[in-house]
């Protein structure tokens, strides 16, 4: 038995590295061609194209490594149809569920790997993208239509502008009493980080306080102003990206009642919860991918069934996906959005396995 599920565990691995390589150089390019402008703009070349391809590699690899999983699974499958060895295992007795059982350590490995790579390179690699401001991180960095908040030191800080990595713009500080009302308001045209605070510049004041409806008019403040807080490039960086972007242990701090970030803590909550469960979502797919590669026939090559399982991954990733929406905007609760799309395909694959120990 160890030897088959060596055997079988080895085809699929090398498979799955062969899928990810295609997949992650494919969509590479494709990603890279969609923003040539950008990088060629500021006088980059080739050497910009690849640092991109090479920056948005692990966001691509956190967006497909399930896909990846079944289609190597299946790809595996039909190897083993192809070369009439699933009819040899199924002589000696190795039904759908124990080829289950002898796949499950390489591909909730091969999950778990996956994760531990994301969460240990795309955090980096997308702060990096965000400090080049480049593609989507134009939009999805701090912007007019995107304002970065945060609570800092019992004041409230608003950003709309990201000028440069260290660079702040169009900000507004509301400085509050010991009840929480708002007193007064700085309007600050740039704030650009000097380690350990950052120096703030063209500053005007509007008090506010005992206002009772009056009209004020800004005042400017002149002299060096500085904003002391505990803030850094590298942390506005993980306030302003999106949650699933982040590591897990980012997702997690921001997840906690009274820490700031760009998106509820919800977001945060759920997109952690997501990403500790993509093994369960992985032995799921196995299992229904398994009992659908059930095919013996003497001519059959499994490429039918294998359309028919890739059709099945996509169903899963949009399912997945609209739940993931939902949750990540409060429309649903975080475990239910987590647990429908897995208990849904749970039993259908788990229906699909039981009928092949019966027929």
């Amino acid at each position: 038995m160890f030897k088959f599920a060596s055997y079988i565990s080895k085809m699929f691995i090398l498979t799955w590295i062969t899928l990810i390589f295609g997949f992650l150089t494919l969509i590479g390019l494709l990603d890279s061609l969609a923003n040539s402008a950008d990088i060629l703009k500021d006088g980059g070349g080739f050497k910009d194209t690849f640092r991109y391809m090479f920056l948005r590699a692990p966001v691509i690899f956190d967006r497909i490594f399930v896909f990846t999983l079944v289609v190597a699974t299946l790809m595996t499958f039909v190897k083993l149809i192809r070369q009439h060895e699933l009819v040899a295992l199924l002589g000696f007795g190795i039904s759908a569920t124990k080829q289950v059982l002898l796949l499950t350590p390489a591909v909730i490995g091969a999950s778990i790997v996956s994760i531990l790579f994301v969460d240990f390179a795309m955090a980096p690699a997308v702060r990096s993208l965000q400090a080049w401001g480049i593609g989507e991180y134009k939009v999805k960095n701090i912007t007019p239509d995107n304002p970065l908040w945060l609570e800092d030191n019992g004041q409230i800080v608003r950003a709309t502008e990201r000028i440069a990595y260290d660079k702040l713009g169009d900000l507004k500080f509301f400085f509050r009493d010991d009840v929480g009302s708002v007193e007064r308001i700085w309007h600050v045209e740039t704030a650009t980080y000097s380690n350990p605070n950052w120096d703030l510049q063209g500053i005007q004041q509007l008090d506010v306080k005992d206002a009772n409806g009056e009209n004020r008019s800004l005042a400017p403040i002149g002299g060096k102003q500085t904003w002391e807080t505990r803030q850094t490039p590298t942390s506005i960086a993980r306030l302003a990206a999106e949650p699933r972007d982040l590591s897990l242990s980012e997702m997690r701090n921001f997840s906690k009642r009274g820490n700031s970030g760009s998106k509820p803590s919800f977001a945060y909550e759920f997109w952690h919860a997501h990403r500790i469960t993509r093994p369960i979502a992985a032995f799921i797919l196995l299992i229904a991918c398994a009992a659908l590669m059930q095919r013996t026939g003497r001519e059959d090559t499994g490429s039918k069934t294998l359309i028919l399982g890739i059709t099945m991954a996509f169903i899963f990733l949009i399912f997945d996906g609209a739940m993931a929406t939902f949750a990540a905007s409060g429309g649903l609760a975080v475990w239910p959005a987590i647990a429908l799309p897995l208990l849904i395909f749970g039993i259908t694959g788990a229906f699909m396995l039981l009928r092949t120990e019966t027929l």
